[in-house]
């Protein structure tokens, strides 16, 4: 059983045994990972289904039912809220209380029911327009949230997603203190999703400390490629593209990431490429996609360029770094009399991405007709402060221009064309 599949297992009982009510529940994992693809969609999906109408579930067993695990969990609120942001606690408060009053309730049927005849209230001197409206709003929202708490109340469900990207005007300390209020008063359930490590400097302290104090359950999302890939793949504006599911899963594969994000945008490329142009082979695909990998990480399209073998030295050169000097003439150049570029290739990935940045650090020399002109003690230190300075483009260089060397799958037209359409967003078919 995958990571995935035992936390959906696990977390569906767990967070509709009215037991746990009170319980804060903390859900990390690495950035990109999916948990907020795999909480809205396997997870959420499926308690909304409970906490609005027990009778509209199938899954669960009828000796489950018997236990009284659902008993009390009718019309209750199941609330997603991202802190990205927030700028304070009263803000949040408010959100969740409305959100928690209903899913789907609209203003004018609120205001049709409640509000005019809450309004006769109103002396006459004070109906001004402004006041009339700003009056109808506050008792809108007061109404709102004094529903949301009933419904949040004694088995209602909230999710707190993108921990991390609060304000820095919310204190780390008192947003703990107001989830952990609001976990015991309302007696309701709380996960929080959140990336790791990602705190730093005296909130990163601050977090180590009080989430001892608050969390009750740590949960770690944990998927492969593979199993991140499917879960987003059982969108059905997908199905175009099972034909070629495989290599698109194979490409990724070769990156070696775990970003959700990037997966959907590869896809709706793929998607965009296959309405346009029709065809996506594995060649193309493979193109497609590590050069969409390349370009929204490190921001770079890589300029076509093939292995030059001769009987001195193989070299690939890419002009998408601008080098500063000649000092990086021979960057390019890993060994001698090789027989092809597949040979070439063998070689770089013998060769590790720190091995790259020590053969850079090296150069330290020029060679002018035979002769060998050192570098000055100033010079030197330019030319590291500048691999340091530009390191993780470098890194990315080494990666997707010459370990994965995928810019020669395709002819050199159609590769222009991928890159253009990676590069602008914009594919016509001319």
């Amino acid at each position: 059983m995958t990571n995935k599949e035992k936390l959906e297992k696990y977390l569906q009982p767990f967070l509709l045994d009215e037991d746990n009510n009170g319980k804060t529940i903390m859900l990390s994992g690495a950035w990109g990972a999916g948990k907020t693809h795999f909480w809205r969609e396997e997870i959420e999906r499926e308690q909304k289904k409970v906490l609005k109408d027990n009778k509209e579930v199938d899954k669960y067993t009828k000796e489950e039912y018997e236990q009284g695990l659902h008993s009390q969990l009718k019309d209750k609120a199941c609330v997603y809220v991202s802190l990205y942001g927030k700028d304070s606690l009263d803000t949040l408060k408010k959100e969740i209380y409305i959100k928690a009053s209903s899913e789907k309730e609209l203003l004018s049927k609120e205001v049709s029911t409640f509000g005019f005849d809450a309004l006769s209230s109103i002396k006459d001197s004070d109906l001004k327009v402004g006041q009339l409206v700003k009056a109808g709003v506050s008792l809108y929202n007061k109404h709102k949230s004094d529903k949301g708490i009933e419904r949040l109340k004694d088995g209602g469900l909230l999710c707190l997603d993108d921990f991390e990207r609060k304000s820095k005007q919310i204190d780390l300390n008192d947003l703990f203190g107001f989830i952990s209020q609001l976990a015991i008063e309302m007696n309701c359930k709380i996960v929080i999703i959140l990336n790791d490590d990602v705190f730093t400097g005296k909130e990163a302290e601050v977090f180590r400390n009080v989430k001892e104090k608050t969390v009750n359950k740590f949960l770690y999302f944990e998927p492969t490629i593979e199993e991140l890939f499917e879960s987003i793949f059982e969108n059905k504006k997908y199905r175009v593209l099972k034909d070629c599911k495989e290599n698109i899963l194979n490409a990724i594969k070769e990156t070696e990431e775990l970003n959700a994000r990037i997966y959907m945008q590869v896809l709706d490329n793929c998607l965009e490429w296959v309405k346009v142009k029709r065809n996506l082979d594995k060649s193309i695909v493979r193109v497609l996609v590590l050069g969409t990998f390349n370009f929204v990480l490190n921001h770079m399209v890589l300029d076509y360029q093939k292995i030059i073998v001769n009987s001195s030295f193989s070299t690939l050169k890419y002009s998408v770094i601008n080098f500063y000097s000649n000092h990086f003439e021979r960057y390019d150049s890993f060994t001698l009399n090789l027989e092809d570029g597949d040979s070439f290739i063998d070689k770089v990935n013998m060769i590790s991405v720190n091995d790259f940045i020590k053969k850079l650090q090296k150069i330290i020399y020029l060679s002018r007709v035979g002769n060998e002109m050192y570098l000055t003690d100033n010079e030197q230190k330019e030319h590291l402060t500048w691999i340091t300075d530009n390191e993780q483009k470098l890194k990315a260089l080494w990666k997707y221009g010459y370990k994965l060397y995928y810019v020669a799958n395709v002819e050199e037209k159609t590769y222009n064309k991928i890159a253009q359409f990676i590069k602008s967003g914009i594919l016509i078919d001319v």
